[in-house]
C-alpha cells in the first residue's frame, strides 16, 4: 500500500471527502517532493499536487502518485481540477493558518472546510525499509564527523570554530543541511540542554557537550556525545558520566517492542534518580526522528503509546548541574521485534582529548 493509499484509508474516519495537506514536511514523506511551497488535495480517486512555477521541473523529477498542478499567480487556479459537487473538505488544524482558512473559506465556496487532526502524523511513526537505511546514512555522516572533529578539538578554539567545523562537514560528506542548530557547549555552559554555541573559548580541563545532526535524502540523524577536553577529569564529572551511560545502555538493553514511551523513559529516569540526580534530568528521555528531527513518538513521562516495530527513536538521557556543567549522551536506535538496534556508532566511553 503507498502512502497516499493510506492516507485514503483514513478520509471516512475523519468524516471528509478530501483532505488538504499544507505541511511541507507531510507532503514530502507522502510524494517525495522537497521543495517549499506546495499543497496536496487527496481524496478517494485524486491525488492533485499543487506548487507554482519555480519548481515545475523539479517537481517532474520527484513527485509520485500524484498529478501535478502549477499555477501561475494563485493556488487557487487548480479550483479547476477539483470535484464540482459540494464536499466535505478537511484540513489539518495543527498547520494551517487564519488567514489561509479564510481564504480557503472565500475561493471554494461550495465545500464545506473541515478542520481534521493531521491523519499522516500516525503513518510517519512506524518506518519502512527504505526510510530506515536513509536514517542509517544520515547517522553515519554523524558519526564520521565525530571522528574527524575528535581529532581537531583543543583548548583555545571557539565553541562556534568547532560549531563551524562540525557544519561544514555535513556538507562535506553528503549531507543536505544541519537537522537543527549545532550544540557546541563548554564548561558551566554545557549545564544549559539547548546551549548555543558562544564566541567563548574551549578552556583546558574542562567538559565539552556537542549534539549536532544532519538532514540525507530528506531524514535527519539526532546525535550527542560529551567528553572532557583535558587529561584530568574532574571526579564529580566522572560520577555523572557514569551515572548517565549506565542509564542510557540500561534502556536500550531492556526496551521492547509494545513498551509505551513512559515505560521506557522510566528505565532510565530510575537509574538517574537511583544515583541522587534525579531533579537534574528535565526532558524526556527521546523522541522519534524521520523527514524531522522532532516527530513521534514521545519517549517521556508522557508517552502513552506503545512504541512498535519500524520505530525510530533517541534515547538521550542527561544531568545538568547548573554552574558546573552537563552530560548527554544520546543515541538513535529502531525498535525491532525483539528491542532496539542502536544506529549510532560513535563510541561512549569517556574520551578525553
Amino acid at each position: 500500500m503507498s502512502k497516499l493509499d493510506a492516507l485514503r484509508g483514513k478520509l471516512e474516519s475523519l468524516g471528509v471527502d478530501l483532505y488538504l495537506e499544507v505541511y511541507l514536511p507531510n507532503i514530502r514523506y507522502l510524494t517525495g517532493f522537497s521543495g517549499s511551497n506546495a499543497f496536496l488535495f487527496v481524496g478517494d480517486s485524486l491525488s492533485l499536487f499543487v506548487s507554482d512555477s519555480r519548481y515545475e521541473e523539479q517537481s517532474k523529477g520527484e513527485v509520485r502518485d500524484a498529478e501535478i498542478f502549477i499555477y501561475s499567480t494563485d493556488v487557487f487556479e487548480c479550483k479547476e481540477r477539483l470535484p464540482k459537487k459540494r464536499l466535505r473538505l478537511g484540513i489539518p488544524e495543527e498547520h494551517i493558518t487564519c488567514s489561509f482558512y479564510k481564504r480557503l473559506q472565500e475561493k471554494l465556496e461550495d465545500f464545506e472546510i473541515v478542520l481534521v487532526s493531521d491523519p499522516v502524523k500516525e503513518f510517519r511513526i512506524r518506518k519502512d525499509e527504505d526510510e530506515i537505511e536513509k536514517i542509517k546514512g544520515a547517522q553515519s555522516i554523524t558519526d564520521r564527523i565525530f571522528t574527524e572533529i575528535l581529532d581537531i578539538v583543543e583548548p583555545g578554539m571557539t565553541e562556534l570554530d568547532l560549531a563551524a567545523e562540525i557544519e561544514y562537514r555535513m556538507k562535506k560528506f553528503g549531507a543536505e543541511k544541519p537537522s537543527f542548530e549545532t550544540i557546541v557547549a563548554s564548561g558551566p555552559h554545557s549545564a544549559l540542554p539547548h546551549a548555543k554555541p558562544r564566541d567563548v573559548v574551549i578552556e583546558n580541563e574542562t567538559v565539552l557537550l556537542m549534539d549536532f545532526g544532519n538532514y540525507y535524502r530528506g531524514y535527519a540523524s539526532d546525535m550527542t556525545r560529551t567528553v572532557w577536553v583535558g587529561k584530568n577529569p574532574d571526579r564529580e564529572f566522572v560520577k555523572i558520566y557514569d551515572t548517565v551511560r549506565r542509564a542510557q545502555e540500561k534502556a536500550e538493553k531492556e526496551a521492547r517492542p509494545g513498551m509505551t514511551g513512559e515505560e521506557i523513559d522510566r528505565i532510565a529516569r530510575d537509574v538517574i534518580e537511583g544515583a541522587g540526580y534525579g531533579r537534574y534530568f528535565g526532558h524526556s528521555l527521546g523522541h522519534g526522528v524521520g523527514i524531522e528531527v522532532h516527530e513521534l513518538p514521545r519517549i517521556s513521562k508522557t508517552g502513552k503509546d506503545p512504541v512498535l516495530p519500524g520505530t525510530v527513536f533517541t534515547v538521550e538521557p542527561g544531568i545538568y548541574i547548573p554552574g558546573f556543567g552537563g552530560v548527554r549522551i544520546e543515541d538513535l536506535v529502531v525498535m525491532t521485534d525483539h528491542g532496539v538496534e542502536i544506529l549510532t556508532e560513535s563510541p561512549k566511553n569517556l574520551i578525553k582529548i
